[in-house]
């Protein structure tokens, strides 16, 4: 699948980044579809939905930001952080019970305390770093003179490095390795195509004797030597 995907949208002319976030949104709309069947459901990784994986592979492990993922969905920023939070809270209390503590919030709230939002709370955004400088220079200001907060915030970061130490991607067997070699081949062959200063000589090699018109001429040049050669010799 992923190969079909990476080879049609590698026919549409992008640049590496747009090639990658288009084939992205591809599988995960095809993965929803018909999901694959060959999956290691005894992890539970595997056990959330397709987009409940990209989200937490992509903020986990790859480091995209909410506007990139958004983009990628086709849906609105403003509703990623919820997304990501219900994704974790799942991962975590659902698929792994008693794996970690729950982040909670502060028990209560002093003057200068943020609000803590339970469907997107602020430990999230900050760990994330979705949030602007200042209010991240405020929130490490308040943090430093703020027990509970800085409570919340240590729970959210156990929770987050229990995600990504449960993420299997990372320990990628033969068979992931071979695939991966598979794509970038395809990614590399569309890639030759539409831009020939990035293709290797022997790509180019191979790519000339591949066409049936240069298999011809190398058929009759192969006989015209031998025929040459027999009567010189």
């Amino acid at each position: 699948m992923s190969e079909d995907v990476l080879s049609s949208v590698g026919l549409l002319q992008l640049n590496g980044e747009e090639t990658l976030e288009r084939a992205s949104k591809v599988l995960i709309e095809r993965a929803e579809k018909s999901p694959p069947s060959a999956l290691s459901l005894q992890h539970p990784f595997f056990r959330l939905s397709p987009i409940e994986r990209f989200l937490l592979t992509v903020l986990h492990v790859e480091n995209w930001s909410y506007s990139r993922v958004a983009r990628v969905l086709g849906i609105e920023q403003r509703l990623i952080a919820p997304w990501a939070w219900a994704a974790r809270m799942k991962f975590c209390f659902q698929e792994m019970p008693g794996s970690t503590e729950y982040p909670r919030g502060p028990t209560s709230l002093g003057p200068r305390c943020p609000d803590y939002d339970v469907t997107e709370p602020w430990t999230q955004a900050f760990l994330d770093e979705e949030i602007g400088a200042r209010e991240r220079m405020f929130l490490q200001n308040h943090l430093m003179a703020c027990d509970q907060c800085r409570r919340s915030l240590d729970l959210s970061r156990k929770m987050i490095f229990k995600i990504e130490s449960m993420i299997p991607v990372k320990y990628a067997n033969e068979d992931a390795e071979q695939a991966a070699l598979r794509l970038l081949e395809t990614w590399k062959s569309g890639e030759s195509a539409f831009y020939p200063i990035k293709t290797t000589f022997s790509q180019s090699l191979t790519a000339l004797f591949e066409k049936p018109q240069t298999q011809t001429v190398a058929v009759i040049l192969l006989g015209a030597t031998a025929i040459l050669l027999k009567r010189l010799f």
